[in-house]
Formats: structure tokens, sequence, C-alpha cells
């Protein structure tokens, strides 16, 4: 018999939310290491791609792209894990093309009292998403970001929306 939920989840990190207004580009992941879906995405310094947040880096606001998302299109085994599972997993490895929400809604990783329109931050020590920015300093404000569906999964996934591009 089939598992019956008791509440429903916002998405597995990365998956899109809404379509109507999302603007996905591709680029190639060109950092060492893996992005994993509904991660943080910024220029590389080269400019011949994007790569993750480096925790403790000097990355900021200008330099981000968007979330890493995951595409409904590529087969099951490109991603680990599911919608129901304790920890979804999922990544861009080093060197894919990967896809990249630059406007619109997806459910991503966020610690803390989310509000609806609240704004989100990377914290810089560890890389986390939080809605909290701590002391001067501590986080990178992503200020074309806002919470649209506050955390309410056992996940800890909220909506996040991307009102618009920052870098065209």
């Amino acid at each position: 018999m089939g598992k019956v939920l008791s509440s429903f989840t916002n998405g597995s990190p990365g998956a899109v939310s809404r379509s109507v207004d999302e603007i996905i580009i591709s680029l190639k992941n060109a950092g060492e290491t893996d992005i994993p879906f509904g991660a943080p995405v910024f220029v590389s310094a080269d400019k011949s791609g994007a790569v993750g947040f480096a925790p403790g880096g000097s990355q900021t606001f200008d330099e981000f792209l968007g979330f890493a998302v995951r595409v409904p299109d590529k087969t099951p085994d490109r991603y680990p894990g599911g919608p129901f599972d304790a920890q979804p997993q999922g990544v861009w490895k080093a060197g894919d093309t990967m896809d990249i929400l630059v406007r619109g809604s997806l459910a991503a990783p966020l610690t803390g009292a989310a509000r609806k329109t609240g704004r989100v931050y990377i914290r810089r020590a560890d890389g986390a998403l939080v809605t909290v920015p701590g002391a001067e300093g501590a986080a990178v404000e992503l200020e074309n970001v806002r919470v649209r569906t506050p955390m309410a999964d056992t996940g800890s996934c909220a909506e996040l929306t991307v009102l618009r591009r920052n870098i065209q």
C-alpha cells in the first residue's frame, strides 16, 4: 500500500516551483566542487561559467547569478533520492553544464524563522541560506530574492523567489 503524507512539502531542493515567470540559463560549473540543487551560484572569476559560494570567501551580490536547479527532463539516475526522502540529493558535478534559475521561484534549504516576503542572506562562514544576517559583514544579502512561502516542511525547504535578473 502507498505512503500517505500527513503534510505537504515545499519540494526537493532545487525544484522549480512556479513556471510562469521562470528564466533558466545554462552555464558550465566552472568550479572544482559539486554544486547542490538549490544552492546559490555566482559568476566565476574568469567569467567562463558559474561557481558555488565559497565559504569564507569574498563573493558579493554583484556576482550572484541565481540558484542551481534540477530539470524535469533529466533521467532519474541523475538525481539520487527523491522528494519524500529525508535528505533529497542531487548535484551538478564540476565541469557539467548546469541549469541556473535567474528569475522565478524554487524550493531551497533555508535556516531561520522565515516570513513571507522576508529577505534572504548567505552566511559567509558556511554558505548556508539564512533569514537573519548576523553581525555586520557576516552574510551577503541576496537583494533580489524573497521568501515566498515560509518554511513549513521537515526538509527545511522554503519557496524562494528571484524577483529580477541580477546579471544580464
